[in-house]
């Protein structure tokens, strides 16, 4: 549906409260938590993004994930031997875009900032269905495009994805699609206990719930079936590895985007789509404020014993790698 004069305003002032969010942001980076409000030169924004690209390409050679090599035996590591093209939201012809979404960073806020830069009211669009979600609605209005036209695309556009720590990401989707997702169904929750919880839980337990008491795993389990899993072969969008999903080692990027200094890279974003104002509506967590926050990590995480943690992150760890992300802070908790 194309947004009306009001719902234009409406647009209008869910940025101004989104800029005003951002000016009290607390993130976390290696369990700990950095105020980004400060107001800071472009020309330093950009210095530290060539540092961020330099530190992907860096790392990339080191695990010699290139996109010249043709043998997949010669890989360090099993990779995608292609960009994901399928994966991505191209905006076009007007503006030419491309935004890479990784679940449970930011992905809700850039594809509703997508659908109002088309003139889309995504609210609107989302309740035309039961439990329909952003996701539907973007690709709906923003097809997949595949090789060859994708790649010719892929050289006219900006391209951009957002990451935080893989930790707080795991933490994230735990908590959102496996926690009471038998009794909180909102966002298809229950899809996910009856694709991946119920099996966790019959793997660690000894055996299946009953289909009645529908038991959640718990973080703990959930862990368990990260490390146990190859993720190269398969793992959900929510928690699959950045560099399998976006793979940034074949891709480009113009802006990588991270959690850590969310305000700043959105305005390099903006400039260098051309957009003068606005940005994606922030959706900001149910628990507010450093300590709370801080406090939630640390009562799951400090479930895990320090040999568990570093299985963990042996499965992210060219995540890690890529976007300098360390556990020092959940080692120590």
């Amino acid at each position: 549906m194309r947004l009306t004069p009001s719902r234009i305003v409406y647009a209008f002032l869910s940025v101004i409260v989104f800029i005003l969010v951002l000016q009290s942001l607390h993130t976390i980076t290696n369990g700990y938590f950095h105020d980004t409000a400060s107001s800071i030169p472009m020309e330093e924004i950009e210095q530290r993004m060539a540092q961020r690209l330099k530190q992907v390409a860096k790392t990339c050679v080191k695990y010699n994930i290139q996109p010249n090599s043709i043998n997949i035996a010669d890989y360090s590591i099993p990779h995608p031997p292609a960009p994901q093209y399928s994966v991505l939201y191209y905006l076009h012809p007007k503006k030419k875009a491309i935004y890479c979404p990784i679940y449970k960073a930011a992905s809700t806020s850039m594809l509703h900032w997508l659908l109002t830069m088309k003139n889309i009211d995504a609210e609107f669009e989302m309740k035309k269905g039961i439990n329909r979600q952003i996701s539907q609605v973007a690709r709906q209005h923003f097809p997949s495009i595949d090789y060859p036209a994708a790649d010719v695309l892929m050289k006219e556009s900006k391209k951009w994805m957002v990451v935080r720590h893989p930790f707080e990401r795991i933490l994230s989707a735990y908590r959102d699609k496996l926690e009471n997702s038998t009794i909180n169904r909102q966002d298809g929750t229950l899809h996910f206990y009856e694709k991946y919880g119920r099996k966790i839980v019959g793997k660690y337990r000894g055996k299946s719930p009953n289909e009645d008491i529908k038991i959640e795993p718990t973080f703990k389990e959930f862990v368990s079936y990260l490390i146990d899993t190859d993720l190269t072969l398969y793992a959900d969008d929510h928690w699959i590895p950045y560099y399998l999903f976006c793979t940034p080692c074949l891709i480009d990027y113009d802006v990588i985007i991270q959690f850590e200094t969310l305000q700043q890279d959105v305005q390099l974003l903006l400039n260098l789509l051309g957009e003068k104002s606005g940005g994606p509506p922030l959706k900001t967590s149910k628990t507010a404020g450093r300590r709370s926050k801080s406090e939630l990590i640390k009562s799951y995480y400090n479930q895990l014993d320090s040999q568990t943690i570093l299985k963990l992150y042996d499965k992210y760890k060219i995540d890690f790698e890529l976007f300098g992300y360390s556990i020092d802070g959940y080692l120590s908790i």
